[in-house]
């Protein structure tokens, strides 16, 4: 007897809360972590649910007691992830497991809008059985490991949520014929992406794109959706522009037009790497773990060269003889576009910044088996082999889930994979001071020292370091040794007054004759 349509539904929605719960299980100990200490510990944003409008006229996390991150924050406006919070906040304090339980129900309905939307896509060629492929990828999708940093940061539930609404304005406007209600909806979707992150803009483009696989796009649909939606983009950025100001800093500073250029090709190819073999995972994209482009030639810069051509072949290529395959290369293309740096902005890279774009790629996979030849031993070993896949990804998400468990777990975890990374080496050595374990600081700072030999403050937080570990002469010894600073940056020398005066340590600064 074969499954009606709201069985198939009830099952994939099974599927997925198991797959979810079962992955991110280790979740519901987790404590906060990273930027969310002060975007959500140290916020009072967020502890007063009065103060919800005030959110929608200001910029992203202003107010917060962290002077760099309320300076950095302020080209961002993201209010509905900061009202999110605030009712987090309303409904239990700082405790995080509601924290991070709202993260996993975003997520675990994002997976569900994407199942539902792909139901509709995947109707174009796939055959009988064309519910079986969207439930595969979204399960995919759902236990993806590059997924783990925004599902277990509360920071970055500006990812979860604008991809929450993104999908879901794909999923009601992807209809054939939808009444005013139905578009009514998807605009408010839409809305609320952007209020949630800026990248929330691409869904036009994904929603036009769509269209123009099912050749939809004509005179009366672009009346009805686009200008509305068009017109609801350019207010939320005329309001944005409002709210916010400038950044202060920019990833790139240094480098020329040609090396900026080459930075495409080089984020690409770790985009399509992180989407293929997830493992290992960074947060701190740094110029240490990246490099700094020197050349057409450097392997993963040409490998990101040809791998953009060959997707771009694909999407035409593929057009006639497997369209789901050439439609999910074109969204995930479009749906980098954003986080690409053609034009250049804060972060490097990023692992949520594929939140989106990871769908496309999975939808282009799944398109490119269902268009082979079907026979019963093809079938068993795609099944066999989605399976397998499903595992190794599920598995590796318990174990970085695991490691997001606080900032030292995580920060630990990346200098172990990523030894040479200036921002872990030097996060690290900085909480282990702050948390009062200076030896233990000592390590990592000296890599800090032998990473940027000409970073002044790695010389003074080390000179610190060894002082509050009982070594006042290999902390003179530090600071003697010490670079010059940058221009407008401190010393060794004052980088280490000022810590010990911020500690009231007047015996250090007076055996440091500081």
């Amino acid at each position: 007897m074969t499954a009606t349509p709201t069985i198939r539904k009830a099952l994939a929605l099974m599927a997925l809360l198991l797959a979810v719960t079962v992955s991110y299980h280790r979740a519901f100990v987790n404590d906060f972590a990273w930027d969310d200490n002060y975007i959500v510990l140290d916020n009072p944003a967020i502890q007063d649910l009065s103060g919800v409008g005030d959110l929608f006229l200001s910029p992203w996390a202003m107010g917060v007691g962290y002077e760099l991150g309320d300076t950095q924050n302020r080209a961002y406006y993201r209010p509905l992830a900061l009202s999110s919070m605030a009712l987090d906040w309303a409904l239990a304090g700082p405790d995080p497991l509601v924290f991070h339980t709202t993260n996993l129900v975003i997520h675990l309905l994002t997976s569900v809008l994407l199942f539902l939307w792909l139901t509709r896509v995947f109707r174009w060629s796939a055959g009988p059985a064309s519910w079986l492929w969207p439930l595969g990828v979204a399960l995919l999708y759902a236990v993806h490991p590059v997924h783990t940093e925004a599902v277990n940061l509360i920071s970055y539930r500006t990812t979860l949520l604008s991809g929450l609404f993104g999908f879901a304005l794909l999923w009601v406007l992807s209809v054939r014929e939808g009444g005013l209600p139905t578009i009514a909806l998807g605009i408010l979707f839409f809305a609320c992406s952007l209020l949630s992150k800026e990248t929330g803009l691409v869904f036009v483009g994904l929603l036009g794109l769509h269209d123009l696989y099912r050749d939809r796009l004509k005179p009366g649909r672009l009346v009805r959706v686009y200008v509305p939606l068009a017109l609801v983009g350019a207010a939320y950025l005329l309001l944005r522009s409002q709210v916010t100001g400038g950044g202060v800093y920019s990833f790139f500073e240094g480098l020329d037009g040609f090396q900026m250029a080459l930075m495409v090709p080089r984020v690409f190819f770790l985009y399509v790497r992180l989407c293929l073999f997830p493992d290992p995972l960074c947060p701190f994209y740094d110029w240490n773990v990246l490099g700094v482009p020197t050349g057409l030639l450097e392997p993963d810069i040409l490998a990101g060269i040809l791998v953009m051509a060959a997707c771009l072949a694909g999407v035409f290529l593929l057009r006639r003889r497997a369209p789901l395959a050439s439609f999910g290369l074109a969204f995930f293309l479009v749906a980098l576009l954003p986080v690409s740096h053609i034009v250049p902005f804060f972060d490097a890279a990023g692992e949520r910044f594929l939140y989106v774009p990871l769908a496309g790629f999975l939808v282009a996979l799944a398109g490119l088996a269902a268009a082979l030849p079907s026979t019963p031993v093809l079938r068993s070993l795609g099944m066999a082999a989605t399976a397998l896949v499903f595992l190794g990804f599920s598995g590796l998400t318990m174990v970085r889930t695991a490691e997001w468990r606080d900032s030292e777990t995580v920060l630990k975890a990346t200098v172990r994979d990523f030894p040479t990374s200036l921002s872990a080496q030097m996060g690290l050595g900085r909480l282990l001071l702050e948390d009062g374990r200076p030896k233990e600081a000592v390590e990592n700072l000296e890599s800090v020292t032998r990473i940027a030999q000409n970073l002044a403050v790695g010389h003074g937080l080390l000179a610190v370091a060894k002082a509050r570990s009982g070594d006042v002469r290999g902390a003179r010894a530090t600071l003697m040794s010490a670079p010059p600073p940058q221009a407008r940056l401190p010393s060794a020398a004052q980088v280490a007054r000022q810590e010990f005066i911020d500690k009231r340590e007047a015996r250090l600064l007076r055996a440091m004759d500081l």
